[in-house]
């Protein structure tokens, strides 16, 4: 697994066992990754992808991991450069769901 660093460098991603336990099955149970036979379900490698990266998005990990996306702040110009075009998408999901949720009153709820 890979995160993008700040800059245009992409570095490793760790993550503990623990955390490989909880996330490899979500990604295996979404239909996302595929354990290979007779491999270690603890590491990354022991997976391929069920599908072509271009079909994966991120609302199907966000799906498959129970997550979800934070709008709680504007989105940062680090963000930006971290994630590039991804970010550019996701900056402009994030000030849309600020301005409508900005617009609910405790008289709509």
């Amino acid at each position: 697994m890979y995160a993008r660093d700040y800059g245009t460098c992409i570095k490793p991603c760790t993550l503990t066992e623990g955390q490989m336990r909880i996330l490899l099955p979500q990604l295996t149970n979404a239909g996302l990754i595929i354990l290979k036979d007779a491999e270690n379900p603890l590491e990354t490698q022991s997976y391929i992808p069920a599908r072509k990266a271009v079909e994966i998005s991120l609302l199907d990990i966000l799906e498959a991991t129970g997550e979800h996306l934070n709008c709680k702040r504007p989105i940062t110009e680090q963000f930006y450069v971290q994630y590039g075009r991804a970010a550019q998408k996701l900056g402009i999901i994030n000030q849309i769901a600020r301005i409508y949720l900005k617009e609910i009153t405790l008289t709509d709820l």
